[in-house]
C-alpha cells in the first residue's frame, strides 16, 4: 500500500509538471483572454515571485506570536472588506445555464410548478434550482432586488474554504507562517472573486474537496459518537455536492478510496472501514431519495425523451473541432433527436466516427488538447464570467475591462505557475494520506474531464483550494537559500535585465493587440438552447431602455431574419440621437454619432404589412435594475459599443514599466533578506 500511495502522488505530481508546461508555454488564446505575456515575461514573474515568497517566509517567521496573531487577523478582516465591496458593486445578468436557473427559481419561489422545457433537455441542473428557489423565498420578503445577498451568502460558502484550510495548516504544525500566506493566496485570486459573482454550480463546489478534506481530518482526532458525527456530516456534505454537480462523483470515490488508506494506516479498524463505506453509501442514496421527494413536490416531471443522454457529452468531448470544449452544433444534432433510443444512436454514432477519424495518434493529441483546456490557464475560466453583462459594475470597470484584464491575467497566471511548482514538491516529497486524498482529487477530475466528458476550465475549480494548501506546504519544503553577497549583486543584475526584457515584451504585445471597440451595454440572453423571440404586429411597436457604460457610436439588434420595414428611433432623454428606416434585415448594425455615457432608450415601429421578430430575453427580472417583476417581461437583444477611428493599444509603455519595475524593486529587496545569519 505503501507503493501504491507514493505512486499515486507522484502520478498527481506527473500531471501538474504538464500543467506547469502547457500553463508556460501554451495557455489557452480564446473567449475572454486578453493577449498572453511571452514564455519569457511570465518566467521572469515567476522566478521574482518564488524569491518575494521565499524571503517572506522567512520574515513572518520572525515575528512574535502576538505580531503574527493582529497581522492574520487584519488580513481575513481585508478578505471580508473585499468580498463584501464585490458582492455590493457587481451583479451579474445571468446568462446561459445561470440564466434559466434564476428565471425557473424565481417562478418556484412564487408558487410556480411550471418547469420551463430547458430542465426537460438538462434534468442535472433541476436540484441546484431547487436550492437556489428556497433561497430566494425568504430573500423575496425581505427586497425585490436579492441578487446582492445571494452574492453574500456565495461569498460566506466560499469562505467555508478558507477556513478549512486555516484549520488543516494547523492541524499540521503549519500555523506560522503558513496560515498569513494562504489568507494573502485567498484574497488576490481572481478566481475566489468571480466566482463569487457567478450564478452557478462552481460557487457550491469550489470549497468541498477542501471543506471535506478538514471534516475528515476533524473526525479522525476525535472518538466515540462525536467522530462518526463528523464523518456522517462529510459524507452527507460530499452527497450534496454530487447531486448538485454530477463530477464530483469523484470526490464521493475519493472519500472510499481513502477509507481503504485509513485501514490500511490502522487509522481505521476493519469494522470502521466498513461502516465508513456503508455510510457513504447510505447519505448518498439518502440525498438522492430526498432530491428526488423535493422535485415532485415542486412539480417536476422527468421526459426521457427530452432529455439529453450522457453519451452526447462523451461525443461532444471527442470533437477535434473543440478540444473537447461545449459545441451547440453538437447539442443541436443529438436534441433534434424526437426519443431517448434516436439519441442515444446519434451519439453512438458520433462517438463511433470520431474515434475512427482521429485514430489512435489523433484521439491522443486531443487528449492532450483537453488537457490544456482543463489545466494551462490559472484563472479557472473567470474572464469567461466577467463579461458586460452587468446588472451593476463600476463604471471605471466596464470601460477599461481590457486593459484590466491584462494585468489580472499576468498576476493571475504567475501565481498559478508559482502554486504548481510548490504543489509539485509536496506531491513528491510528502506521504501524509491527506497528501493522497488531493491527490486523488486532482487525478479523479483530470481522468473525469480529460479522458471521459466535455472539458471547461472551470471544472477543475473544485482543486483550486487545495492547490493552495499543497503550494503553501511545499514552500515549506523548499530549501532556504543564504546567499552572499557576490551571488547577490550577480543576482541583482539578471533581476535588472530580466525586467527590463520584460518591459520591452510587454510594451510590444500591447502594441501587437489593438482594440478596436469596446462594448459599452449588452444583452444577450435569449439565444442559448431555444431562441426566444418577441413579435412586433404592423403598426405596433416595442420600447426598450438602454444602460450605456460610455461614450457610443454602434447599436446591434438581433432581428428574425424578414424584409418587412421597420422604424428605429434611439433618443436620449428628449433627443433623438438617431431614426432609421428600412427592413429589419438590413437595420442590424445601426451606426450613430457618438453620444455620452446614460441612459439611452431604443424604439422599434413595425411599419410593414406582416409581424416582425426580434430576439428577446423573457424574464420575471429587469436585466437593468435586477427588480423582480410579478409578470414576465421581454428585453431586446442588444449590443452597445464605441468603434475608435484610432485603435487603441492594450496598455501602456509606462504601465509597463511601473508594473515590472515594482515586481524588479521587490524582488532585489527579497534578495537581501536570503542573506547568511553570520554577515
Amino acid at each position: 500500500m505503501k507503493a501504491v500511495v507514493k505512486s499515486v502522488n507522484w502520478l498527481a505530481a506527473a500531471v501538474l509538471v504538464v500543467a506547469v508546461g502547457m500553463a508556460w508555454l501554451q495557455p489557452i488564446h480564446f473567449f475572454g483572454n486578453p493577449d498572453w505575456a511571452s514564455p519569457v515575461v511570465q518566467l521572469a514573474m515567476v522566478l521574482g515571485l518564488l524569491v518575494m515568497t521565499m524571503a517572506g517566509r522567512q520574515v513572518l517567521k520572525q515575528l512574535s506570536s502576538r505580531q503574527y496573531r493582529w497581522l492574520l487577523i487584519g488580513l481575513v478582516g481585508l478578505i471580508a472588506i473585499v468580498q463584501m465591496l464585490i458582492a455590493t458593486s457587481f451583479v451579474d445578468v445571468a446568462r446561459a445555464d445561470p440564466f434559466f436557473v434564476r428565471q425557473q427559481a424565481l417562478l418556484l419561489a412564487r408558487g410556480s410548478h411550471h418547469w420551463q422545457h430547458y430542465f426537460m433537455i438538462y434534468p442535472n441542473n433541476v436540484n441546484f434550482t431547487l436550492l437556489v428557489a428556497n433561497l430566494l423565498k425568504p430573500l423575496l420578503k425581505l427586497t425585490q432586488t436579492p441578487w446582492v445577498l445571494l452574492n453574500v451568502i456565495r461569498f460566506i460558502w466560499i469562505d467555508t474554504g478558507l477556513i478549512s484550510g486555516l484549520y488543516l495548516l494547523n492541524r499540521w504544525r503549519y500555523w506560522q507562517p503558513g496560515a498569513v500566506s494562504f489568507s494573502l493566496l485567498w484574497l488576490v485570486s481572481v478566481p475566489v472573486a468571480a466566482f463569487g459573482l457567478f450564478a452557478y454550480t462552481d460557487a457550491l463546489v469550489l470549497p468541498l474537496v477542501q471543506d471535506s478534506l478538514a471534516l475528515l481530518t476533524l473526525g479522525l482526532s476525535l472518538t466515540g459518537w462525536r467522530r462518526w458525527g463528523v464523518l456522517i456530516g462529510d459524507g452527507l456534505l460530499v452527497a450534496v455536492g454530487v447531486v448538485m454537480k454530477t463530477n464530483l462523483i469523484v470526490l464521493w470515490l475519493t472519500l472510499v478510496l481513502m477509507g481503504i488508506i485509513l485501514w490500511w494506516q490502522r487509522q481505521f479498524s476493519g469494522r470502521q472501514m466498513l461502516g465508513w463505506l456503508v455510510s457513504l453509501v447510505m447519505t448518498l442514496g439518502v440525498m438522492f431519495a430526498v432530491m428526488r421527494t423535493a422535485q415532485q413536490q415542486a412539480g417536476y416531471t422527468r421526459q426521457a425523451d427530452a432529455a439529453l443522454p450522457a453519451t452526447s457529452w462523451i461525443a461532444m468531448s471527442l470533437n477535434p473541432q473543440s478540444s473537447g470544449e461545449y459545441r451547440h452544433d453538437d447539442f443541436a444534432r443529438v436534441n433534434q433527436m424526437q426519443t431517448v433510443a434516436a439519441k442515444r444512436q446519434q451519439t453512438q454514432q458520433m462517438i463511433q466516427q470520431r474515434l475512427h477519424q482521429m485514430g489512435v495518434t489523433g484521439t491522443l493529441v486531443h487528449l492532450l488538447k483537453k488537457m490544456r483546456v482543463f489545466w494551462a490557464t490559472g484563472d479557472f475560466d473567470s474572464f469567461k464570467l466577467l463579461t458586460t453583462q452587468w446588472i451593476r459594475a463600476p463604471r471605471w470597470y466596464l470601460n477599461h475591462q481590457r486593459q484590466l484584464q491584462f494585468w489580472l491575467v499576468l498576476m493571475t497566471q504567475t501565481i498559478y505557475l508559482t502554486m504548481l511548482v510548490q504543489a509539485i514538491v509536496t506531491l513528491m516529497r510528502r506521504r501524509e494520506w491527506a497528501v493522497t486524498f488531493v491527490a486523488l482529487a486532482i487525478l479523479g477530475l483530470t481522468v473525469f474531464h480529460v479522458g471521459l466528458w466535455e472539458v471547461e476550465g472551470r471544472y477543475a475549480l473544485p482543486l483550486l483550494p487545495g492547490l493552495m494548501l499543497l503550494s503553501i506546504v511545499g514552500g515549506r519544503e523548499l530549501p532556504v537559500w543564504h546567499l552572499n553577497r557576490v551571488i547577490r549583486r550577480q543576482l541583482t543584475w539578471l533581476v535588472v535585465v530580466l525586467a527590463a526584457i520584460s518591459v520591452v515584451s510587454l510594451w510590444q504585445t500591447s502594441q501587437a493587440t489593438r482594440i478596436t471597440d469596446v462594448v459599452r451595454g449588452n444583452q444577450g440572453n435569449g439565444r442559448y438552447v431555444v431562441s426566444t423571440v418577441q413579435k412586433i404586429r404592423p403598426g405596433h411597436a416595442v420600447t426598450s431602455p438602454l444602460a450605456v457604460s460610455g461614450k457610443s457610436n454602434v447599436l446591434r439588434l438581433k432581428p428574425v431574419a424578414t424584409h418587412e420595414r421597420v422604424t428605429i428611433t434611439l433618443t436620449r432623454g428628449a433627443h433623438v440621437v438617431k431614426r432609421w428606416r428600412g427592413s429589419a434585415n438590413e437595420l442590424t448594425t445601426l451606426n450613430y454619432p457618438l453620444t455620452a455615457a446614460g441612459n439611452l432608450r431604443l424604439a422599434i415601429k413595425n411599419t410593414g404589412q406582416t409581424p416582425v421578430r426580434y430576439g428577446v430575453m423573457a424574464a420575471n427580472y429587469s436585466p437593468l435594475t435586477g427588480r423582480v417583476t410579478a409578470k414576465q417581461h421581454a428585453y431586446l437583444q442588444v449590443v452597445i459599443k464605441q468603434q475608435f477611428i484610432k485603435p487603441h493599444a492594450l496598455t501602456t509603455g509606462a504601465a509597463s514599466l511601473a508594473v515590472v519595475g515594482c515586481v524588479a524593486l521587490a524582488t532585489i529587496l527579497s534578495l537581501g533578506r536570503l542573506r547568511p545569519e553570520t554577515e
